[in-house]
């Protein structure tokens, strides 16, 4: 075996063993931020916990703890997954440092404005969320059980339960734009995919919220509503998107010429 073949195999391992190194360097950087985070958010979790549980008060709702560790318990689930959004850019980054080296030109110019455009619209899905839908869910939903006979307590725990899955659930479906956004600058998708599918989409956005969210109606259209008005914005970057390549080709054309 000549001495180049062994050069050439050392190379090759060092270049994984570079690779699983860098692995581990930026795994170790999440679990720290996310064990930082998790602590200063646990350390402030109570008057956050409160203003969610203000809402319920404000529509009527008493609560009470079924465990004795039911509150610790819901404020530690609450602190970690507050941790878990804070942390993420960090963890995004990660990511995509690692797999940017890898990427061509178009995906990269796809996913790292998608980045930053899509932690934009999971804050803007949360923050309708706390401000339209919730409080409009709570109202009705307290309405509609009134009775003389059943009281309107809740566990600590289903009603944060309940606050979390929605304000997730809002900011998850705000990501349809981004979604969108880097389909289309794959080349995977265009505008008129979107329109001519839109008859579908309808249907198929309502089941989806449908099994998104509690099962009572007005939850289901309080997402519907937002899912099929981003979808129309969608449309619209998709078009944008497409308007653009197009422009980029023709100048491309005529530098040529």
């Amino acid at each position: 075996m000549s001495a180049k073949h062994h050069i050439s195999n050392d190379e090759g391992s060092m270049s994984l063993i570079g690779h699983l190194r860098e692995v581990r360097n930026r795994i170790a950087l999440s679990i720290l931020a996310l064990v930082v985070a998790f602590f200063v958010c646990f350390a402030v979790i109570k008057p956050l916990a409160n203003a969610l549980l203000q809402m319920g008060l404000k529509s009527g709702f008493q609560y009470v703890y079924l465990s004795p560790s039911e509150l610790l318990t819901s404020y530690f689930k609450l602190a970690l997954i507050l941790a878990v959004v804070i942390v993420s850019p960090i963890i995004i980054f990660q990511i995509w440092g690692f797999v940017a080296p890898a990427l061509t030109k178009r995906e990269k110019q796809a996913i790292l404005p998608a980045l930053f455009g899509g932690m934009l619209f999971f804050c803007l899905g949360a923050l309708f969320s706390y401000n339209v839908a919730l409080p409009f869910m709570m109202q009705f939903l307290v309405n509609f059980s009134q009775s003389e006979f059943i009281h309107s307590a809740i566990s600590v725990a289903s009603y944060l339960d309940f606050m979390i899955g929605m304000l997730l659930t809002f900011g998850l479906v705000f990501e349809e734009p981004m979604l969108a956004f880097v389909l289309t600058k794959l080349g995977i998708l265009n505008p008129g995919i979107l329109r001519k599918v839109r008859c579908y989409a309808i249907p198929v956005v309502f089941v989806i919220a449908a099994v998104i969210t509690p099962p009572d109606v007005v939850s289901q259209f309080m997402v519907a509503v937002p899912m099929l008005g981003l979808y129309e914005l969608s449309i619209l970057i998709s078009a944008a998107v497409v308007k653009r390549r197009k422009d980029e080709d023709d100048d491309e054309d005529d530098d040529d010429e």
